[in-house]
């Protein structure tokens, strides 16, 4: 069995696969983000319920985070059913309260408000090849 370092690492790169948030895997594990961030770190060891759900929510492959062996995802074993399950999963309005508030907060705080709209010109800027797949509809997993 792998320690717990050489997992977190694994977990991480499962993470960034999906370009998830620790906030957001935490809640795919129905985890504690504290919890998450212990496991991605090595600190805390990964459960077999955590592993069971990254396997049957996302299609990560078991074999793979526990020895690298394969392939991390394993989307040819997955039926038509489990395929729209993880889409539904993808599609989720994941941060829908902390848009709610930050619309509202913009609205209220001229300063808060260019600074975000700075950073999001930015971001238009360094993900613009990003930004163009998604809105063509070429985004796929």
């Amino acid at each position: 069995m792998p320690n717990n370092e050489i997992i977190g690492k694994r977990l991480k790169q499962v993470r960034e696969f999906f370009k998830f948030t620790q906030r957001r895997m935490a809640e795919v594990l129905r985890v504690q983000v504290s919890t998450y961030k212990k496991n991605e770190n090595g600190i805390h060891r990964f459960n077999l319920n955590c592993l069971e759900r990254l396997h049957d929510e996302l299609g990560v492959s078991a074999e793979w985070l526990l020895f690298e062996n394969g392939p991390l995802y394993w989307k040819n074993i997955r039926e038509k059913e489990d395929e729209s399950k993880q889409a539904a999963l993808l599609k989720q309005d994941l941060f829908k309260e902390e848009v709610e508030e930050m619309v509202e907060m913009l609205k209220q705080a001229p300063m808060i408000r260019h600074s975000v709209m700075g950073h999001y010109q930015d971001c238009k800027i360094r993900y613009k090849d990003l930004i163009a797949e998604i809105r063509g509809g070429g985004m796929s997993r």
